[in-house]
Protein backbone atom coordinates (compact mmCIF):
# COMPACT_ATOMS: atom_id res chain seq x y z
CA UNK A 1 0.00 0.00 0.00
CA UNK A 2 1.29 3.78 -0.67
CA UNK A 3 2.11 6.18 1.50
CA UNK A 4 -0.09 9.10 1.33
CA UNK A 5 1.28 11.66 -1.64
CA UNK A 6 2.63 14.65 -0.72
CA UNK A 7 0.89 17.40 -2.15
CA UNK A 8 2.23 20.08 -3.48
CA UNK A 9 -0.05 23.49 -2.96
CA UNK A 10 0.17 26.39 -5.71
CA UNK A 11 -0.95 29.20 -4.14
CA UNK A 12 -4.84 30.46 -5.20
CA UNK A 13 -4.81 33.87 -7.08
CA UNK A 14 -5.14 35.75 -4.12
CA UNK A 15 -4.20 35.05 -0.57
CA UNK A 16 -6.68 32.06 1.14
CA UNK A 17 -8.36 32.07 3.91
CA UNK A 18 -5.16 33.20 6.48
CA UNK A 19 -4.13 35.86 4.12
CA UNK A 20 -6.57 37.82 5.78
CA UNK A 21 -4.94 37.73 8.67
CA UNK A 22 -2.10 39.73 8.27
CA UNK A 23 -0.46 41.46 10.53
CA UNK A 24 -1.80 45.25 11.28
CA UNK A 25 0.95 47.48 9.15
CA UNK A 26 0.31 51.09 10.64
CA UNK A 27 -2.12 51.64 13.97
CA UNK A 28 -4.38 54.61 14.60
CA UNK A 29 -1.75 57.52 14.71
CA UNK A 30 -1.53 58.17 18.31
CA UNK A 31 -2.09 61.68 20.26
CA UNK A 32 1.33 62.10 21.75
CA UNK A 33 -0.31 64.26 24.94
CA UNK A 34 -2.14 61.20 25.32
CA UNK A 35 0.01 59.00 27.18
CA UNK A 36 -2.28 56.30 27.21
CA UNK A 37 -3.32 55.77 23.46
CA UNK A 38 0.45 56.11 22.82
CA UNK A 39 0.92 52.90 25.62
CA UNK A 40 -1.64 50.90 23.67
CA UNK A 41 -0.31 51.83 20.51
CA UNK A 42 3.21 50.42 21.27
CA UNK A 43 1.07 47.21 22.55
CA UNK A 44 -0.39 47.14 19.24
CA UNK A 45 3.15 46.88 17.18
CA UNK A 46 4.97 44.82 19.38
CA UNK A 47 1.44 42.53 19.50
CA UNK A 48 2.01 42.53 15.24
CA UNK A 49 5.67 41.71 15.47
CA UNK A 50 4.95 38.63 18.10
CA UNK A 51 1.84 37.33 15.52
CA UNK A 52 3.81 38.06 12.10
CA UNK A 53 6.61 35.64 13.94
CA UNK A 54 3.89 33.15 14.73
CA UNK A 55 3.70 33.91 18.90
CA UNK A 56 0.25 34.56 19.09
CA UNK A 57 -0.59 33.50 23.13
CA UNK A 58 1.68 36.52 23.50
CA UNK A 59 0.64 38.48 20.74
CA UNK A 60 -2.68 37.87 22.63
CA UNK A 61 -1.57 39.08 26.00
CA UNK A 62 -0.41 42.33 24.50
CA UNK A 63 -3.79 42.78 22.74
CA UNK A 64 -5.81 42.37 25.39
CA UNK A 65 -4.35 44.74 27.67
CA UNK A 66 -3.96 47.66 24.70
CA UNK A 67 -7.89 46.97 23.98
CA UNK A 68 -8.29 47.81 28.05
CA UNK A 69 -6.35 50.54 27.36
CA UNK A 70 -8.23 51.84 24.53
CA UNK A 71 -10.81 50.15 23.48
CA UNK A 72 -12.18 52.25 20.58
CA UNK A 73 -8.78 51.33 18.59
CA UNK A 74 -10.10 49.01 15.91
CA UNK A 75 -7.28 48.16 15.06
CA UNK A 76 -6.16 46.20 18.10
CA UNK A 77 -9.83 44.79 17.88
CA UNK A 78 -8.77 43.19 14.17
CA UNK A 79 -5.94 41.72 14.93
CA UNK A 80 -7.10 40.71 18.06
CA UNK A 81 -9.53 38.72 15.73
CA UNK A 82 -6.63 37.73 13.63
CA UNK A 83 -4.26 35.91 16.83
CA UNK A 84 -7.87 34.68 18.51
CA UNK A 85 -8.84 33.11 14.63
CA UNK A 86 -5.11 31.01 14.83
CA UNK A 87 -5.54 29.94 18.64
CA UNK A 88 -8.52 28.79 17.24
CA UNK A 89 -10.49 30.80 19.96
CA UNK A 90 -13.53 31.00 17.37
CA UNK A 91 -15.89 32.53 19.21
CA UNK A 92 -13.72 35.10 20.79
CA UNK A 93 -12.30 36.46 17.41
CA UNK A 94 -16.20 36.38 15.93
CA UNK A 95 -16.91 38.65 19.29
CA UNK A 96 -13.44 41.37 18.11
CA UNK A 97 -14.64 41.53 14.24
CA UNK A 98 -18.08 42.21 14.73
CA UNK A 99 -16.59 45.03 17.32
CA UNK A 100 -14.95 46.55 14.18
CA UNK A 101 -18.05 46.04 11.86
CA UNK A 102 -19.86 47.52 14.36
CA UNK A 103 -18.20 50.79 13.95
CA UNK A 104 -17.25 50.33 10.37
CA UNK A 105 -20.19 48.04 8.88
CA UNK A 106 -19.31 48.48 5.03
CA UNK A 107 -15.49 47.14 6.01
CA UNK A 108 -14.84 44.28 3.58
CA UNK A 109 -11.89 43.19 4.83
CA UNK A 110 -13.46 42.16 8.34
CA UNK A 111 -16.42 40.61 7.01
CA UNK A 112 -13.91 38.10 4.55
CA UNK A 113 -12.31 37.27 8.09
CA UNK A 114 -15.65 36.81 9.90
CA UNK A 115 -16.78 34.71 7.47
CA UNK A 116 -13.36 32.75 8.15
CA UNK A 117 -14.46 32.17 11.47
CA UNK A 118 -17.79 30.69 10.52
CA UNK A 119 -16.16 28.58 8.26
CA UNK A 120 -13.95 26.95 10.73
CA UNK A 121 -17.23 26.86 12.52
CA UNK A 122 -18.33 24.80 9.82
CA UNK A 123 -21.15 27.50 9.50
CA UNK A 124 -21.35 27.50 5.98
CA UNK A 125 -24.68 29.23 5.51
CA UNK A 126 -23.26 32.80 7.56
CA UNK A 127 -19.47 31.89 5.94
CA UNK A 128 -20.87 32.13 2.55
CA UNK A 129 -23.44 35.62 3.63
CA UNK A 130 -20.07 36.95 5.24
CA UNK A 131 -17.76 36.34 1.83
CA UNK A 132 -20.42 37.63 0.05
CA UNK A 133 -20.18 40.98 2.08
CA UNK A 134 -16.75 41.31 1.27
CA UNK A 135 -16.62 41.39 -2.56
CA UNK A 136 -15.46 42.47 -4.78
CA UNK A 137 -12.27 41.76 -2.62
CA UNK A 138 -10.46 39.00 -3.91
CA UNK A 139 -9.39 37.26 -0.48
CA UNK A 140 -13.58 36.51 -0.42
CA UNK A 141 -14.24 35.63 -3.67
CA UNK A 142 -11.40 32.85 -3.13
CA UNK A 143 -13.04 32.10 0.12
CA UNK A 144 -16.79 32.30 -1.49
CA UNK A 145 -15.43 29.40 -4.08
CA UNK A 146 -14.20 27.00 -1.34
CA UNK A 147 -17.17 27.18 0.87
CA UNK A 148 -19.22 26.57 -2.52
CA UNK A 149 -16.90 23.28 -3.44
CA UNK A 150 -17.04 22.46 0.47
CA UNK A 151 -21.01 22.23 0.25
CA UNK A 152 -20.93 20.78 -3.17
CA UNK A 153 -23.23 23.84 -4.93
CA UNK A 154 -20.16 24.98 -7.06
CA UNK A 155 -22.13 24.60 -10.53
CA UNK A 156 -24.43 27.08 -9.16
CA UNK A 157 -21.80 29.86 -8.64
CA UNK A 158 -20.11 29.00 -11.97
CA UNK A 159 -24.14 29.52 -13.15
CA UNK A 160 -24.25 32.86 -11.15
CA UNK A 161 -20.99 33.91 -12.70
CA UNK A 162 -20.84 32.85 -16.10
CA UNK A 163 -24.51 35.36 -16.01
CA UNK A 164 -22.42 37.87 -14.61
CA UNK A 165 -19.69 37.79 -17.27
CA UNK A 166 -22.16 37.59 -19.95
CA UNK A 167 -23.22 40.96 -18.81
CA UNK A 168 -20.32 42.61 -18.34
CA UNK A 169 -18.00 40.70 -21.25
CA UNK A 170 -16.00 43.68 -20.84
CA UNK A 171 -15.14 43.85 -17.61
CA UNK A 172 -11.60 42.02 -17.04
CA UNK A 173 -12.60 40.59 -13.11
CA UNK A 174 -15.58 38.90 -14.30
CA UNK A 175 -13.53 36.73 -16.64
CA UNK A 176 -11.07 36.35 -13.81
CA UNK A 177 -13.63 35.15 -11.57
CA UNK A 178 -15.20 32.87 -13.83
CA UNK A 179 -11.90 31.84 -14.66
CA UNK A 180 -11.12 30.73 -11.22
CA UNK A 181 -14.23 28.69 -10.72
CA UNK A 182 -13.24 26.60 -13.96
CA UNK A 183 -9.60 26.85 -12.35
CA UNK A 184 -10.76 25.13 -8.99
CA UNK A 185 -13.10 22.64 -10.63
CA UNK A 186 -9.65 21.57 -12.92
CA UNK A 187 -11.53 22.98 -16.19
CA UNK A 188 -8.18 24.05 -17.27
CA UNK A 189 -8.82 25.02 -21.03
CA UNK A 190 -11.78 27.18 -19.80
CA UNK A 191 -10.17 29.28 -17.39
CA UNK A 192 -6.96 29.87 -19.42
CA UNK A 193 -10.02 31.21 -21.87
CA UNK A 194 -10.82 33.27 -19.42
CA UNK A 195 -7.62 34.40 -18.09
CA UNK A 196 -6.84 35.17 -21.55
CA UNK A 197 -9.86 37.51 -22.24
CA UNK A 198 -9.01 39.01 -18.99
CA UNK A 199 -5.48 39.80 -19.82
CA UNK A 200 -6.59 41.12 -23.29
CA UNK A 201 -9.22 43.30 -21.84
CA UNK A 202 -6.18 44.51 -19.01
CA UNK A 203 -2.85 43.43 -20.09
CA UNK A 204 -0.93 44.70 -16.80
CA UNK A 205 -3.95 42.58 -14.38
CA UNK A 206 -1.31 40.91 -12.46
CA UNK A 207 -3.47 38.68 -10.75
CA UNK A 208 -4.99 37.07 -13.51
CA UNK A 209 -1.59 36.86 -15.40
CA UNK A 210 -0.19 34.85 -12.24
CA UNK A 211 -3.37 32.66 -12.11
CA UNK A 212 -2.83 31.83 -15.76
CA UNK A 213 0.34 30.28 -14.84
CA UNK A 214 -0.86 28.35 -12.07
CA UNK A 215 -2.97 26.81 -14.64
CA UNK A 216 0.35 25.88 -16.93
CA UNK A 217 2.23 24.60 -13.99
CA UNK A 218 -0.57 22.20 -13.07
CA UNK A 219 -0.57 20.99 -16.55
CA UNK A 220 2.88 20.56 -16.59
CA UNK A 221 3.98 23.39 -18.94
CA UNK A 222 6.50 25.05 -16.28
CA UNK A 223 8.62 26.77 -18.29
CA UNK A 224 5.31 28.81 -19.08
CA UNK A 225 4.13 29.15 -15.93
CA UNK A 226 7.46 30.72 -15.09
CA UNK A 227 7.38 32.88 -17.72
CA UNK A 228 4.31 34.42 -17.01
CA UNK A 229 5.55 34.54 -13.48
CA UNK A 230 8.36 36.63 -14.65
CA UNK A 231 5.72 38.63 -16.67
CA UNK A 232 4.25 39.52 -13.26
CA UNK A 233 7.47 40.22 -11.41
CA UNK A 234 8.71 42.84 -14.09
CA UNK A 235 5.53 44.90 -13.27
CA UNK A 236 5.59 44.41 -9.53
CA UNK A 237 8.74 42.97 -8.12
CA UNK A 238 6.54 42.73 -4.44
CA UNK A 239 4.20 40.13 -5.81
CA UNK A 240 5.11 37.49 -3.30
CA UNK A 241 2.52 35.00 -4.99
CA UNK A 242 4.45 34.79 -8.07
CA UNK A 243 7.58 34.11 -6.46
CA UNK A 244 6.24 31.43 -4.26
CA UNK A 245 4.19 30.12 -7.73
CA UNK A 246 7.70 29.99 -9.16
CA UNK A 247 9.15 27.85 -6.54
CA UNK A 248 6.39 25.70 -6.56
CA UNK A 249 7.09 24.91 -10.14
CA UNK A 250 10.63 24.65 -9.64
CA UNK A 251 9.88 22.02 -7.26
CA UNK A 252 7.99 19.88 -9.22
CA UNK A 253 10.72 20.03 -11.16
CA UNK A 254 13.45 19.05 -8.78
CA UNK A 255 15.40 22.11 -8.90
CA UNK A 256 15.01 22.41 -5.08
CA UNK A 257 18.08 25.18 -4.50
CA UNK A 258 16.27 27.34 -6.52
CA UNK A 259 12.84 26.87 -5.15
CA UNK A 260 14.42 27.48 -1.70
CA UNK A 261 15.74 30.91 -3.01
CA UNK A 262 12.28 31.86 -4.54
CA UNK A 263 10.47 30.62 -1.94
CA UNK A 264 12.01 32.63 0.34
CA UNK A 265 11.90 35.60 -1.67
CA UNK A 266 8.04 35.21 -1.29
CA UNK A 267 8.47 34.97 3.03
CA UNK A 268 10.81 38.38 2.97
CA UNK A 269 8.11 39.88 1.60
CA UNK A 270 5.14 38.78 2.86
CA UNK A 271 6.51 36.98 6.02
CA UNK A 272 2.91 36.29 7.25
CA UNK A 273 1.79 34.16 4.55
CA UNK A 274 1.10 30.67 5.60
CA UNK A 275 0.87 28.49 2.84
CA UNK A 276 4.62 29.45 1.40
CA UNK A 277 6.14 28.30 4.54
CA UNK A 278 3.94 24.80 3.61
CA UNK A 279 5.79 25.22 0.37
CA UNK A 280 8.95 25.57 1.60
CA UNK A 281 8.29 22.73 4.05
CA UNK A 282 7.64 20.45 0.77
CA UNK A 283 11.22 21.27 -0.56
CA UNK A 284 12.99 19.85 2.86
CA UNK A 285 10.64 17.50 2.98
CA UNK A 286 11.33 16.42 -0.42
CA UNK A 287 15.17 16.53 0.57
CA UNK A 288 15.00 14.30 3.48
CA UNK A 289 15.24 16.87 5.84
CA UNK A 290 12.61 15.67 8.31
CA UNK A 291 12.80 17.87 11.20
CA UNK A 292 12.96 21.28 8.87
CA UNK A 293 10.23 19.44 7.07
CA UNK A 294 8.05 19.55 10.37
CA UNK A 295 9.23 23.04 11.23
CA UNK A 296 8.20 24.89 8.65
CA UNK A 297 5.10 22.90 8.27
CA UNK A 298 3.71 23.88 11.83
CA UNK A 299 5.06 27.49 11.32
CA UNK A 300 2.68 27.24 8.66
CA UNK A 301 -0.05 26.05 11.06
CA UNK A 302 0.47 28.46 13.31
CA UNK A 303 0.16 31.43 10.92
CA UNK A 304 -3.24 29.80 9.60
CA UNK A 305 -4.89 27.03 11.86
CA UNK A 306 -7.10 26.06 9.17
CA UNK A 307 -4.22 25.34 6.27
CA UNK A 308 -5.74 21.94 5.45
CA UNK A 309 -2.60 21.13 2.80
CA UNK A 310 0.10 21.67 5.85
CA UNK A 311 -2.11 19.15 7.97
CA UNK A 312 -1.86 17.20 4.71
CA UNK A 313 1.67 17.69 4.52
CA UNK A 314 2.92 16.90 7.70
CA UNK A 315 0.89 13.88 8.47
CA UNK A 316 2.06 12.65 4.97
CA UNK A 317 5.86 13.03 6.44
CA UNK A 318 5.04 11.50 9.27
CA UNK A 319 3.77 8.35 8.11
CA UNK A 320 6.36 8.09 6.12
CA UNK A 321 8.64 8.21 8.92
CA UNK A 322 6.86 5.42 10.49
CA UNK A 323 5.26 7.71 13.06
CA UNK A 324 1.76 6.33 12.37
CA UNK A 325 -0.08 8.25 15.89
CA UNK A 326 1.31 11.39 14.93
CA UNK A 327 0.09 10.93 11.37
CA UNK A 328 -3.32 9.83 12.30
CA UNK A 329 -3.32 12.74 14.84
CA UNK A 330 -2.61 15.24 12.04
CA UNK A 331 -5.37 13.96 9.47
CA UNK A 332 -7.87 13.75 12.67
CA UNK A 333 -6.95 17.44 13.17
CA UNK A 334 -6.83 18.31 9.73
CA UNK A 335 -10.66 16.98 9.38
CA UNK A 336 -11.63 19.06 12.21
CA UNK A 337 -11.05 22.00 10.69
CA UNK A 338 -11.88 21.08 7.17
CA UNK A 339 -14.17 18.50 7.43
CA UNK A 340 -14.95 18.91 3.58
CA UNK A 341 -11.40 18.07 2.25
CA UNK A 342 -11.21 14.89 0.25
CA UNK A 343 -7.37 14.46 0.29
CA UNK A 344 -7.13 14.44 4.42
CA UNK A 345 -10.34 11.96 4.55
CA UNK A 346 -8.26 9.73 1.72
CA UNK A 347 -4.94 9.60 4.09
CA UNK A 348 -6.77 9.04 7.04
CA UNK A 349 -8.22 5.85 5.36
CA UNK A 350 -4.87 4.90 4.71
CA UNK A 351 -3.81 5.58 8.51
CA UNK A 352 -6.81 3.48 9.66
CA UNK A 353 -6.21 0.59 6.53
CA UNK A 354 -2.07 0.75 8.04
CA UNK A 355 -3.47 -0.18 11.53
CA UNK A 356 -5.99 -2.81 10.42
CA UNK A 357 -8.73 -1.06 11.43
CA UNK A 358 -10.96 -1.47 8.50
CA UNK A 359 -14.30 0.27 9.85
CA UNK A 360 -12.83 2.62 10.41
CA UNK A 361 -10.60 3.06 7.11
CA UNK A 362 -13.95 1.82 5.35
CA UNK A 363 -15.53 5.31 6.64
CA UNK A 364 -12.72 7.16 5.56
CA UNK A 365 -13.47 6.28 1.76
CA UNK A 366 -16.82 6.41 1.87
CA UNK A 367 -16.48 10.25 3.04
CA UNK A 368 -14.37 10.72 -0.03
CA UNK A 369 -16.49 9.48 -2.27
CA UNK A 370 -19.52 11.82 -1.13
CA UNK A 371 -16.93 14.73 -1.54
CA UNK A 372 -15.35 13.41 -4.98
CA UNK A 373 -17.86 10.45 -6.07
CA UNK A 374 -15.41 9.96 -9.24
CA UNK A 375 -12.38 9.05 -6.98
CA UNK A 376 -11.13 5.61 -8.61
CA UNK A 377 -8.40 5.43 -5.47
CA UNK A 378 -11.25 5.90 -2.81
CA UNK A 379 -13.49 3.34 -5.03
CA UNK A 380 -11.00 0.37 -5.29
CA UNK A 381 -9.28 1.05 -1.32
CA UNK A 382 -12.60 0.93 -0.28
CA UNK A 383 -13.59 -2.48 -1.89
CA UNK A 384 -9.86 -4.00 -0.56
CA UNK A 385 -11.04 -2.82 2.83
CA UNK A 386 -14.71 -3.61 2.53
CA UNK A 387 -13.04 -7.19 1.42
CA UNK A 388 -11.09 -7.20 4.64
CA UNK A 389 -14.42 -6.66 6.89
CA UNK A 390 -16.05 -9.98 5.09
CA UNK A 391 -13.21 -12.34 5.42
Amino acid sequence: MKAPRLRIVSALMAAAIIAMLTAVSSAAPANPLDGSNAQASELLNQAARDAAAGHNTVARQALIKAAAIDPSNMAVQKLLGDVEYRLEHYAAAATAYRLVLARDPTNKEVHNRLGGVYAAQDDLANATAEFRRSLPLSEGFINLVQTYADIGKLGDLEAEYFRDMEHEPYEPIAHYNLGYIYYYEKKYGNAIAEYQAALDRGSRYNDARNALGMVYGDLGRYDQAIAEYKNVLKQDPTYYLSWMNWGVELIRQGKYDEAIEKLNQAIEIKPDYARSYDNLGVVYDYRGDFNKAVELYERSLALDPRQREAYQNLGSIYFTHNLINLAEAAFIKGLAVAPHFADLHFNLGVVYQHQRKFALAAQQYKDVLAVAPDNASARAQLATVQAAITR
